[in-house]
């Protein structure tokens, strides 16, 4: 319930006795005013002494408090003496209330006051007390809450209200008798943190922020920094976290906790605020507090890019496989009807006109002949089916050699490459190894409903080195997991497109959408300060200004750069070579069996030639 509890403590004391009947109205007039300032809540528990102390000193106050009040919320009157059968009531109803505690005891008002925040859950407490001077001070600083409020009776119905600013000083207001309550309470509620000096952690995470070699920071969350100390008028230094730390870890020793990188240094209270791509979670939640959102993050992942086929390659890729098995079959069933025409042809009294498709080498050539676009065709073709057939043969060859250049060409000019890798499940079912900075991600994946983000989670390999997880996209065997921002930002710094093609791949699937904020002390005094400043930069359209402004600087990564003119080369022609090679070397070769066989021929021949003479 406590870490629930928004408490809004006011301490409002009298240096002379606290009330008389004169000054009851104007008493109450200041707190109600105090319980009203930014109070949403319905109701209003009044806690008193026992009974029988209740009409002594404050008894009166606090009727005329309670008669006032009731008039527009609800009012609960509970005994000092009953807290203790409260105590740790969980069957407490969570309903938001505010509470005032009249008490004469003043050492044991701490714990009156532990118990009420304990057992109800309340908005606001206002503590009426007599105290001295010394303790008021004393009390201030030692707490050190911009909503603690001591009032103090002046000469008169003056009142003098005393509080504790965030810049560690005190504002003093004088509420005079004949001024307005609502006026001055508000002139006494600071609007500023008065130049007070905060120490700022962050790490180097571009575009997010980035430190250069000389120590220079700068970057979207810096810009925002200092749009945000404009106007909450402070001032800053930026502490660098450890690069091997980064955001943090938590860690369980024997029941204890220990803490890295931005999440130590806040908890440890060496930093006021951390910035850095900071995303709220559960897991961090109970040991720091956070701004509000001002920013949603998506997670991805990038991958080696596909290395472009050989150009020889290029020779095939004009068709599918499906494609060149047709073109295939259909040529082989046409060798053989040509080859049949032939044979029925040579029945007939004209055989001798159509002999020439009798060969079947013959036919071979012919059909190779067409799909290679050598259109010399037999003039003495006499059936009619063999017409019909020949010219439908052609039409065919004529969109198959057409296609086939076309697709020649483009393979030829453009790298070709493999499907990339563009969802999630294709990066789980890919052989790459899938690496994350820290621990963070991963045991958020890991206690994931979706199957697909926890069996990546389970595949993640953490590492601690931010830089040495892009160099390892080099190897072509690992893929690097983190924020989208900061991924665009490495692929362009370090892996610039050329006119290769890109040498790394960003896929389309995201893990998570996280929201963004600065990170600040557990339960920090600084929350409604930034709070405020971050929405009135959001509303004024700062945040986006910067993020755009930022982005303008920086080279843009385009992975599909490339020339406008393309001209051919040997690398694109490298099919035609290759092929050409084999052609001249599969010729030579059977240049030298013929000749062998030619000459093994001619010996048999002379050898029989002699033999015959011999015999004669």
């Amino acid at each position: 319930m406590q870490s629930r509890i928004a408490i809004v403590l006011f301490y409002i004391l009298m240096a002379n006795p606290l009330v008389t009947s004169r000054d009851n109205q104007r008493t109450i007039e200041v707190l109600l005013e105090l319980l009203g300032v930014g109070s949403k809540c319905p109701s209003t528990i009044v806690v008193y002494e026992d009974k029988e102390k209740f009409h002594e000193d404050n008894g009166l106050l606090v009727e005329e408090f309670v008669k006032i009040n009731q008039q527009s919320n609800p009012v609960t009157l509970i005994e000092i003496s009953s807290l203790n059968l409260m105590k740790n009531n969980s069957n407490t109803e969570p309903v938001c209330q505010n509470a005032v505690i009249f008490i004469r005891q003043i050492a044991t008002l701490t714990s009156v006051y532990q118990q009420v925040k304990s057992n109800f859950y309340v908005d606001k407490v206002t503590v009426v007390a007599k105290l001295s001077l010394e303790e008021t001070w004393r009390l201030l600083f030692e707490i050190q809450n911009e909503n603690l409020f001591f009032l103090v009776e002046k000469n008169g119905r003056d009142l003098e209200l005393d509080s504790w600013t965030i810049n560690n000083r005190t504002s003093v207001t004088t509420i005079r008798s004949h001024s307005n309550v609502k006026t001055e309470i508000a002139k006494n509620r600071s609007v500023d943190l008065s130049g007070r000096h905060l120490m700022i952690a962050t790490l180097a995470y571009p575009p997010s922020v980035v430190i250069d070699t000389g120590g220079e920071i700068r970057g979207i969350e810096p810009s925002v920094i200092e749009s945000l100390a404009d106007y909450l008028k402070f001032t800053f230094d930026f502490v660098q976290a450890s690069p091997n730390e980064m955001w943090g870890e938590i860690f369980v020793t024997e029941g204890n906790f220990s803490f890295t990188g931005l999440l130590g240094m806040l908890v440890r209270k060496e930093v006021d605020v951390a910035t850095g791509e900071l995303y709220i979670s559960s897991i961090r939640a109970p040991f720091i507090s956070y701004t509000v959102v001002y920013n949603i993050g998506y997670e991805t992942f990038l991958v080696p890019a596909q290395r472009p086929y050989a150009k020889w390659t290029a020779l095939f890729y004009s068709f599918t496989w499906p494609t060149w098995m047709a073109t295939i079959a259909s040529a082989i069933v046409v060798i053989i009807m040509l080859r049949l025409v032939a044979t029925y042809s040579s029945q007939t009294p004209q055989s001798s006109r159509n002999n020439v498709f009798a060969d079947f080498q013959f036919c071979c050539l012919y059909v190779i002949g067409n799909l290679s676009n050598m259109q010399v065709q037999p003039q003495n073709i006499i059936s009619n089916a063999n017409r019909m057939f020949i010219i439908w043969w052609l039409f065919g060859t004529l969109i198959l050699t057409t296609g086939y250049r076309s697709g020649l060409i483009s393979y030829m000019t453009f790298p070709f490459t493999p499907p990339s890798i563009d969802t999630l499940q294709q990066l789980v079912d890919s052989p790459l190894t899938k690496v994350v900075f820290g621990g963070f991600l991963k045991s958020i994946l890991l206690n994931s409903t979706n199957e697909l983000e926890k069996k990546i989670g389970q595949d993640l390999i953490i590492n601690y080195n931010l830089t040495g997880m892009f160099v390892s996209l080099d190897s072509g065997t690992s893929a690097v997991q983190s924020n989208l921002n900061n991924l665009l930002y490495m692929a362009a710094t370090m892996y610039p497109t050329t006119t290769t093609g890109p040498k790394v791949h960003l896929i389309k699937d995201t893990i998570m959408p996280a929201r963004v904020a600065f990170g600040l002390q557990k339960n920090s005094q600084l929350k409604p300060y930034f709070d405020k400043g971050i929405q009135r930069l959001i509303e004024s359209g700062l945040i986006d200004h910067h993020k755009t402004t930022f982005a303008k600087k920086l080279d843009k990564w385009n992975p599909k750069k490339a020339d406008d003119r393309i001209s051919f080369s040997l690398d694109s022609l490298q099919g035609a070579f290759y092929l050409l090679g084999i052609g001249v070397v599969a010729s030579i070769l059977v240049f030298f069996i013929e000749i062998s066989q030619m000459l093994t021929k001619n010996k048999k021949q002379s050898k029989a030639k002699e033999l015959n003479q011999l015999m004669a």
